[in-house]
């Protein structure tokens, strides 16, 4: 390739702009630079300008700069400048007071986008008074052997409520425990927190401790021979004194049953008051089934007894009108015992 010299002379004054026009040349290269500036450092301008958080949340005692502003060097932002309102509670400060302090650590040029003020809310971990009652509950329950499902707390007075710090994550803690099982009377002293004095919380309560136990309900009348589902009934916690023992929830199997007469709505369940659906009638032609090992041997026959699940009844074969024992496994079938051999059965199949 041959290359060529540019031989011709530049004349004087050519290739000058006007200072008008190089003032704009040098304004829009400033500005492109920025916006290349600006693109490759998306930070870059929160690092100079740093801003104002608005209302924010805070978990220790003292509100440190950087809470308050965002984009401060790491220095300032770690220096507490504020004490914090108490756990729970809500401050604000003064966006002039936030400015000071800035000035005086040597933050300059904070955005406030025009606010005058901010809110500060001190986070805070609530005991409740659920959970105060289910530790005494426990303990009390232990004390006694009993479950702690049957022990329910009734405080003196307005019940406790603990407010400690978000990081505190030990549970509701009992000491001092004294409970007369005669009176049912307790004091105690309940806390939250590690042994160190400055991070526990505590109250003294005092109330009583009752037991108690579940009872099924029903929600809405029921007929005779109904199955009770789930929505037919809620379930109570009535005084274990004034309860009879067969009517406790415990007592009760719910479980695929059905009325055994017409009930009403509101009626306490009782043991007595259901039954297992009937899966076999009286005279009711049924399956019967043998199995032992590989071997499985069916015959008809006629059901002497009504039968419910795990029943077991009098099947009799028609032909030979021979009887056996059959427990009820399903809508008209019943298995034949262990004891019946495939002999017998192949007997009174004749």
């Amino acid at each position: 390739m041959t290359s060529h010299r540019l031989s011709r002379p530049i004349r004087a004054g050519a290739g000058r702009l006007p200072l008008g026009a190089l003032v704009r040349v040098v304004a829009i290269l400033a500005l492109g630079i920025a916006v290349l500036v600006a693109v490759a450092r998306p930070g870059f301008a929160e690092a100079s300008a740093p801003t104002l958080r608005g209302d924010v949340v805070v978990s220790g005692d003292a509100i440190r700069f950087g809470d308050l502003v965002a984009g401060a060097p790491a220095e300032a932002a770690a220096t507490p400048v504020f004490h914090a309102p108490a756990l729970g509670a809500v401050g604000t400060i003064q966006v002039a007071r936030i400015l000071m302090t800035a000035h005086a650590l040597g933050v300059a040029g904070v955005e406030t986008a025009g606010r005058d003020q901010i809110t500060v809310t001190r986070a805070v971990r609530r005991i409740d008074q659920d959970a105060v009652a289910a530790a005494l509950a426990q303990d009390i329950a232990r004390s006694q052997a009993l479950p702690p499902g049957e022990i329910e707390i009734v405080f003196d007075g307005a019940p406790p409520a603990l407010l400690t710090s978000p990081d505190v994550l030990e549970p509701v803690a009992i000491t001092d425990l004294a409970y007369d099982a005669v009176s049912r009377r307790f004091t105690a002293t309940v806390f939250v927190g590690p042994s160190a004095a400055e991070r526990r919380v505590q109250a003294a309560v005092s109330g009583t401790a009752r037991r108690v136990v579940e009872i099924a309900v029903l929600t809405r009348a029921v007929e005779r021979g109904e199955a009770i589902r789930d929505g037919d009934y809620r379930i109570e916690r009535r005084a274990a004194e004034l309860v009879p023992a067969d009517v406790r929830l415990e007592a009760l199997g719910l479980d695929e049953r059905v009325a055994r007469r017409a009930l009403a709505a509101g009626t306490a369940l009782r043991p007595g008051d259901l039954e297992r659906p009937v899966l076999v009638g009286r005279n009711d032609a049924v399956l019967m089934i043998y199995e032992q090992g590989a071997l499985t041997l069916t015959l008809r026959g006629r059901a002497r007894q009504a039968g419910s699940l795990g029943d077991l009844v009098d099947v009799e074969n028609p032909v030979s009108e021979r009887v056996v024992q059959a427990e009820v496994i399903g809508p008209g079938r019943v298995r034949v015992g262990p004891a019946l051999s495939a002999g017998r059965m192949a007997a009174l199949a004749r």
